[in-house]
């Protein structure tokens, strides 16, 4: 329960303290009977309820999202009044222990979701308007004051909420990029167990029936047919085996380093050599230094993917192309991406998409950025995408 609201308890055992050395005199003049009377009671009260909200907080499983609370705000109501009573009590706007008011924005900010961290900062707004004007209403500097504490208080809660937004954005990046590296761990080892598996099975069944081809060819009397036979099996294989090596080669996906990040672009130039060596289709990159712009790993693994689906759908299905050209630039704060082909291209009014060129768009879309394609019959194909720098 101490660990939960760690920072609240220790403020409030501070708080104690700081009433006992006021009532007897140090740090300043003695407090008023009655002024002490009333701290120690607001004392009582704060410690039992924040007794009463740790363990509530205990028992939904912790603050946040995902442990919302339908009474939260009450919690923080009866926070805010007990700490504006308590600076009504020890000298409103001259008090020292306003500060009070900036851990609970701090502290609502970071832990409690947005919407509601967002009413913590007006409700601690009033509070601190109740607890320090003054009655009856007069004249002075209180007013500017006033105004420069509230400036400040909506300054902080403002840092620690674009703070918190950050660190739930970093968090939620790193889970998704974490996922995706188990997707392509997985398609690895299954291009990998397939080559090895039913590749080599194929090619082993290839070279038996190509051997009991030539033996019985070489035995007199045997059926001439046969040995035809067998070799025409024998190439149906090795169409199969040539067909299954091919599907682990385009489906093996590219991977970022994620502890290389500034070699991203020399990453992509060696995969994409590759690729056009495998294929014999002439490939070439432009602009490769400019993803080293990019600061976000998913980011960088999506454009990977995104030209390995782009090229090697210029491989299979762009007939007559000579050549396909990579191109990256960067427009400002947004990484502009073209892969662009010469072969005969397509009509892409009657053309469906398939499930390589909607995960490119899903990949892109979900960046924040977006992807078209361009085609036209005998002028090629060029798959455009435009991503934030991220």
């Amino acid at each position: 329960m101490w660990r939960v609201s760690q920072i609240y308890w220790v403020v409030v055992l501070y708080s104690g303290v700081w009433i006992v050395c006021r009532a007897n005199g140090l740090g300043g003049d003695a407090l008023p009977t009655g002024s002490t009377i009333a701290l120690t009671v607001l004392f009582g009260v704060g410690a039992i309820h924040l007794f009463l909200r740790s363990a509530l907080t205990v028992r939904r499983g912790g603050y946040g999202s995902e442990h919302f609370s339908r009474i939260s705000w009450l919690h923080t109501a009866i926070d805010l009044a007990l700490v504006a009573a308590t600076v009504r009590v020890t000298g409103g706007i001259e008090s020292g222990i306003w500060p009070l008011f900036f851990v609970i924005s701090v502290a609502e900010s970071v832990l409690e979701p947005i919407r509601e961290a967002r009413w913590v900062r007006i409700g601690v707004c009033v509070a601190l308007v109740a607890a320090t004007v003054p009655f009856p209403l007069r004249s002075g500097t209180w007013v500017l004051e006033l105004l420069t504490r509230l400036m400040f208080l909506v300054a902080v809660s403002t840092v620690a909420q674009r703070l918190r937004q950050n660190a739930d954005r970093e968090k939620n990046e790193i889970a998704s990029l974490r996922a995706e590296m188990g997707l392509l761990e997985e398609r690895s080892n299954l291009s990998r167990e397939v080559h090895d598996g039913v590749g080599n099975a194929l090619a082993a069944s290839v070279l038996r029936l190509e051997v009991t081809a030539r033996v019985l060819a070489k035995q007199s009397g045997a059926d001439g047919e046969t040995p035809v036979l067998l070799r025409e099996e024998a190439q149906a294989l090795r169409d199969a085996m040539n067909e299954v090596r091919d599907w682990t080669f385009f489906n093996k996906p590219w991977s970022a380093s994620g502890d290389e990040p500034a070699g991203i672009g020399m990453r992509l130039e060696a995969e994409v050599e590759r690729l056009s060596r495998r294929t014999n289709l002439p490939m070439r990159v432009r602009g490769a230094d400019a993803l080293d712009d990019l600061r976000s790993g998913t980011a960088r693994l999506a454009v990977l993917r995104i030209v390995q689906e782009a090229l090697t759908n210029a491989a299979k299905y762009a007939t007559g192309a000579t050549e396909a050209l990579v191109t990256i630039e960067r427009d400002g704060d947004r990484l502009l991406l073209t892969v662009r082909d010469d072969g005969e291209g397509f009509d892409t009014a009657t053309a469906s998409a398939g499930i390589g060129m909607t995960s490119m768009r899903e990949r892109a879309t979900g960046l924040g950025g977006s992807l078209d394609v361009e085609s036209t019959p005998g002028q090629g194909t060029t798959v455009s995408v435009r991503l934030p720098l991220m």
